[in-house]
């Protein structure tokens, strides 16, 4: 969808190119809409456009008037030294490579010359397992970007060629340049939140509410409360790669709030953050942004961290939604991930949301589970209908396939076939069905499977992708299997999948 009149936003930044060093196109593989509601964005939006000597412009695959042109001013792409992608899924990797096509950028890496920018990827998906896409990325980002997208920029602006620079980068820790083959890879964490810049001065764009331009969150502040997790789920990549959880003092989320409120124009502060009822004085943030008289929101929240207080807090803030996961009713396959939290401690969440005024309760279930049995089924089916028994809330459970990730404990966990995967949801679908106020939710089984291979694939999978990338669509992923003869869709479930080894076993823990 193109934008129907030209964006208009706040706090954007357009530069005067002939007064810097360095062109950095920043690009998001999806909507617009998904890029301007992630934290990364801003971060690096605002920590290149602080420096002098860069001038940083967005990107996005749909949405905008051109995927291939900027927001700021419509600068082309390859006019850029340094192209940057956050891949935060793992099917976006076909919008990437669209954009390079369509930007007459080549898209496989040996086919760039001195006068082509460099392509730099980072974020979830390739800190996890960078192998799949090795064929079109000069240099990945491995870890937290923060600072270290400041050492690319310095070894660009120093460097003679392009080829230099790419070399200097791969003598950077948290930096894989796939053409060295380096034996090893450091993943970066950076270990001080509150030492860290923060884009206090965000852009929000300038739209109607519940267009479909408008972030995910809504026109707000988005405020990094925690990075990581300390629970470590066995199937959760946060939880592994964003080792140790790490938190912002209170004094300086304070501060952020303040200023963020003061050079941002909206009067919402949406909380970032895996696990945040973990924070000591969470509580003591929320209350105190209320009686700003501003607006606050918290995405899902551990049912055993919740209090009565936090919960009318939050309410007072204007959120009506309770967010929480239980992965499943079992509390014996819950031990068996690593999710610590009872049913009891499910049920007071519930009790509690309810009777401080919140009127939708949004629950995340996994099926496919290692070791999930029918009886484990049957408890989620019992959990869902026992909480619409014995509450008036709109209930969505929102239930999902298994996706085993590189890098977490459940990395060498088959995926359920396609045929099983959708028995289990026939199931758990026809149970529900006849309860009022109980939507359910999936994700199509099919992404689920591909999502799957791309996060446990090595680098052989370069040539699906780009046989895919040309025809788009699920249907595209079929006909590159079918043109390539290598069994991707089915890939996660094969249990010969890592007969010749774990393809990224170089990255540091």
């Amino acid at each position: 969808m193109l934008a129907s009149r030209p964006l208009i936003e706040f706090n954007s930044v357009v530069k005067n190119t002939s007064k810097v060093d360095v062109l950095f196109g920043y690009c998001y593989p999806s909507t617009y809409r998904a890029g301007m509601t992630g934290l990364a964005l801003q971060i690096i939006y605002s920590t290149l456009n602080a420096r002098e000597d860069t001038s940083c412009e967005r990107y996005f695959r749909h949405q905008t008037q051109s995927p291939v042109h900027s927001i700021e001013s419509n600068r082309p792409l390859r006019d850029n030294h340094i192209i940057g992608f956050t891949l935060t899924y793992e099917e976006d990797i076909l919008n990437l490579i669209q954009m390079l096509d369509l930007g007459k950028i080549p898209v496989v890496v040996e086919d760039r010359t001195d006068n082509d920018p460099i392509i730099v990827v980072g974020g979830p998906v390739v800190s996890s397992n960078p192998e799949p896409y090795v064929d079109f990325v000069d240099v990945f980002a491995i870890g937290e970007g923060d600072i270290i997208v400041h050492n690319i920029v310095e070894i660009v602006k120093s460097s003679g060629s392009r080829d230099e620079a790419i070399a200097a980068m791969a003598e950077i820790d948290g930096l894989y340049v796939p053409i060295t083959k380096p034996s090893s890879v450091s993943h970066i964490t950076i270990a001080d939140l509150d030492a860290l810049e923060y884009p206090i001065a965000q852009v929000i764009p300038d739209v109607d509410e519940e267009s479909k331009l408008e972030p995910v969150f809504g026109k707000s502040f988005l405020l990094e409360v925690t990075r990581g997790c300390g629970h470590s789920c066995k199937f959760c990549l946060v939880g592994h790669i964003c080792q140790p959880r790490r938190t912002r003092s209170l004094e300086r989320l304070q501060e952020l709030v303040e200023q963020g409120i003061e050079r941002t124009p909206v009067n919402k502060v949406s909380l970032i953050g895996s696990s945040l009822g973990d924070l000591d004085s969470l509580e003591d943030l929320v209350c105190w942004i209320v009686t700003r008289g501003v607006e606050v929101s918290a995405p899902s929240l551990r049912a055993d961290s919740i209090s009565k207080n936090l919960l009318e807090c939050l309410v007072k803030g204007g959120q009506r939604t309770l967010t929480i996961a239980p992965e499943t009713g079992s509390l014996a396959l819950r031990k068996s991930m690593g999710k610590g939290i009872t049913d009891s401690d499910i049920e007071m969440a519930v009790k509690t949301a309810e009777s401080v005024g919140y009127t939708s309760l949004k629950l995340y279930f996994i099926i496919g589970l290692p070791g999930e049995t029918q009886a484990d089924i049957d408890s989620t089916v019992r959990m869902i209908q026992n909480i619409a028994k014995n509450s008036a809330m709109r209930i969505t459970a929102s239930v999902n396939p298994f996706i085993p990730k590189a890098r977490t404990r459940w990395e060498m966990e088959p995926q359920l076939t396609l045929d099983a995967l959708r028995g289990t949801l026939r199931y758990i679908e026809d149970e529900l069905k006849s309860i009022p106020r109980v939507t359910l939710e999936t994700l199509d089984l099919r992404s689920a499977r591909i999502q799957a291979a791309l996060s446990i694939g090595g680098r052989s999978l370069g040539e699906v992708i780009r046989t895919a990338a040309v025809y788009g669509g699920y249907g595209g992923w079929r006909r590159a299997e079918k043109e390539t003869g290598i069994p991707f869709l089915s890939l996660a479930s094969d249990p010969d999948r890592f007969r010749s080894g774990i393809p990224w076993a170089y990255l540091k823990r």
